[in-house]
């Protein structure tokens, strides 16, 4: 099928499907590939490549969703970290090989992508040259950025309210539930307007808009409600194969969230999530008058559950 035929296929489909032709994070996905002469013929490495650093912009630190089975190329080939990746989060469907990029793999690939979001409607065509990889994936990228529900919590110093001392993403709204925490960067202030440092915690794909400040004892009684709670780092980046996942003891969920730990020492990012009761409505309305927040109780309550 000629190129230009497939892709007023693809518009037309999208169309139909209600959703918006725009592309975003093309540059970014387009960089995934070792090759840059996008008129080449696509290849189902060019294809694990570009949607490995998709599922990196939209789902950062995402823990394994896979275990065992066997990926299907060598370890010393080019893509084989993307393709494993891929293979443990049930992206990389049967029938996928190294070389041709058939219609049905590629359509499974993105379908399962969507999927976790509740969206469907993927190319059906496979794609002609590299070029049409990376479209494919940005115009899908697109869609699964407007599903998201990131929201900031913004931890501040006690003793100097403009001090961040720690910041994450409330990231429950995804195929792995979790709080995203991020390493403060030097001389980030909260100052009057916290919507100032949200840029930070996005990016091409990602934009935060919703956001909670509070002290950061405040802060970690959101997800540590009761005594017996324990908190779990179970991914990062970059990654530490074999060292998640880990049980923070009880009374170092601040050294964590602040990155103090030694195990911490070379993480940017990583993935938490806490055993014990979730957050309340009652906890909520309790914290209201100690927290900042753009968002009402209830709004505040949907980021914190689950779906």
């Amino acid at each position: 099928m000629h190129r230009e035929t497939r892709s007023l296929l693809f518009l037309l489909v999208a169309l139909l499907l209600s959703t918006a032709a725009a592309q975003v994070c093309r540059a970014e996905l387009a960089s995934a590939l070792p090759d840059t002469a996008l008129d080449r013929p696509a290849s189902g490495v060019d294809a694990a490549l570009v949607l490995k650093r998709a599922v990196d912009l939209v789902e950062p630190a995402l823990p394994v969703l896979r275990a065992g089975g066997t990926v299907p190329l060598s370890e010393d080939a080019v893509g084989y970290a993307a393709v494993r990746f891929l293979h443990q989060r049930r992206l990389l469907p049967q029938g996928w090989s190294e070389g041709e990029l058939t219609a049905e793999a590629w359509s499974a690939m993105l379908g399962g992508f969507l999927a976790w979001y509740g969206l469907n409607g993927p190319p059906s065509t496979a794609p002609v040259t590299a070029a049409d990889v990376v479209d494919d994936v940005a115009t899908v990228l697109e869609r699964v950025a407007g599903t998201i529900r990131p929201a900031a919590l913004l931890a501040s110093d006690p003793s100097d309210g403009n001090k961040l001392k720690f910041w994450a993403i409330i990231w429950n709204w995804t195929v792995y539930p979790r709080l995203l925490v991020v390493r403060p960067d030097e001389g980030v202030e909260l100052g009057n307007d916290p919507r100032a440092v949200l840029p930070n915690l996005g990016n091409c794909a990602v934009r935060v808009t919703n956001f909670v400040t509070a002290p950061q004892e405040t802060a970690k009684r959101l997800f540590l409600t009761h005594n017996d709670s324990r908190m779990y780092i179970v991914a990062s980046l970059p990654d530490r194969v074999g060292a998640w996942p880990l049980e923070i003891a009880a009374g170092a969920e601040l050294d964590a969230f602040d990155f103090s730990l030694p195990e911490l020492g070379a993480v940017n990012v990583y993935a938490a999530v806490f055993d014990g009761p979730e957050v309340g409505f009652g906890t909520i309305l309790g914290l209201m008058t100690r927290v900042r927040t753009n968002m009402s109780p209830m709004a505040f309550l949907s980021h914190m559950q689950t779906p």
